[in-house]
């Protein structure tokens, strides 16, 4: 019976918000940047799912979009997705008409992906509903250190990629 009151409160008790604690300013710097990315993330899935795209998605299209045409394993590795995920994502961009595959002429092995004019739409779409998000999240930071966040984010991803 004590046991179960004990699990009942515990059950009850507020975690630590965002801010707070552990998940506040004193908190280690890697959480607090999950942390971060996890909230933001979830604000540009909510921003884009009215137009049927998905974080994944979102993540696929804007690699097409800068690259044009590249291969499946390699817009994989750009999107930070596994090749099984990516084709998975792929698969259905494709069938939603927003991509299209083609074979490489030099290499059997090798899919070409490009953005149809329609992935291209919905590409612009939700990259423009995302860049809300993104201005959001710099609210209030002036340019000069949104400049130091933008180089220290790409100096961390550089030194600690695997080689």
């Amino acid at each position: 019976m004590i046991a179960a009151l004990a699990e009942q409160e515990r059950s009850r008790r507020l975690l630590t918000g965002p801010g707070e604690g552990y998940r506040g300013p004193e908190g280690h710097i890697g959480f607090l940047l999950r942390q971060a990315q996890t909230a933001v993330r979830g604000a540009i899935e909510r921003a884009i799912q009215p137009l049927g795209v998905t974080p994944a998605q979102l993540s696929l299209l804007s690699v097409l979009v800068h690259e044009g045409v590249v291969s499946s394993a390699d817009l994989a590795k750009l999107a930070m997705m596994t090749a099984q995920s990516a084709g998975g994502v792929v698969q259905n961009m494709e069938k939603a008409g927003w991509v299209t595959r083609e074979k490489a002429r030099t290499h059997g092995r090798i899919i070409w992906l490009k953005l149809t004019p329609e992935g291209r739409r919905v590409a612009a779409a939700a990259q423009k509903r995302a860049g809300e998000v993104e201005r959001e999240m710099l609210r209030g930071v002036d340019g000069g250190t949104e400049a130091t966040i933008r180089a220290w984010l790409v100096d961390c991803a550089i030194r600690f990629a695997k080689k």
